[in-house]
């Protein structure tokens, strides 16, 4: 079973997108099953899941990268079972980090016993709101683009060429080797580029050696 995880700050269209993702998947013969987490009262991206016909399970109670691992664990045993997907479509809130996540699944293939395999993970940056998030958000930000495979620039349509170049400045500064990707859920543009990377590539599996390491070495230790 696939784990394929999709992050990005609030607001940076992750759930229009994963919607189109998930739908192409379907499309080519791959059984799909969604993950969402909210961390408000009233799970709006699940009911928009829910509406396209997708088999969504909710981890609510707060960032599944933090506070309710046990409850992920559950769950990912639970649709293994019950519904056997070949791809587990992951949307963490929107201020939850990859390693997280990554260490959330670890511990569902260690107590479960499943064999996982970690699509790339793609953090998604709004490109109408980048630069000004940077300024309040940008150490979270910062973190979810380094942690991730890759980058989707979202909500292309909505910004000018000149735009679209200082979004991709902003995230080669953090990571110069991080795969950039552009898109936009209106448009459909990048929906196909990024079903061919969910289905054929693959993340490191989580290390806790490894990633404390790069932590350490980004922040200086955890606070």
């Amino acid at each position: 079973m696939r784990i394929a995880q999709v992050t990005g700050f609030l607001g940076s269209g992750k759930t229009s997108f994963l919607t189109k993702l998930a739908a192409e998947l379907t499309e080519r013969g791959y059984k799909v099953a969604v993950i969402v987490n909210d961390v408000g009262h009233i799970n709006v991206d699940q009911k928009v899941m829910s509406s396209h016909g997708l088999n969504v399970k909710e981890v609510s109670g707060g960032c599944i990268c933090c506070e309710v691992q046990g409850t992920f664990t559950t769950t990912i045993v639970n649709i293994h079972i019950s519904y056997r997907p070949d791809i587990v479509l992951v949307e963490p809130s929107g201020v939850a980090i990859p390693w997280g996540l990554k260490q959330a699944v670890a511990e569902a293939s260690k107590n479960s016993g499943l064999e996982i395999t970690h699509s790339p993970i793609v953090t998604f940056v709004d490109c109408t709101a980048l630069e000004e998030q940077m300024i309040f958000v940008g150490r979270l930000i910062s973190t979810q683009i380094r942690e991730a495979d890759a980058v989707m620039i979202n909500k292309v349509d909505m910004c000018t060429p000149e735009e679209i170049r200082k979004c991709a400045d902003i995230v080669e500064r953090i990571d110069e080797n991080a795969k950039i990707m552009y898109g936009s859920a209106s448009t459909g543009q990048g929906v196909k580029e990024m079903a061919d990377l969910m289905i054929s590539g693959v993340s490191q599996r989580y290390d806790e050696a490894m990633e404390e390491g790069l932590f350490k070495e980004q922040y200086g230790g955890r606070q």
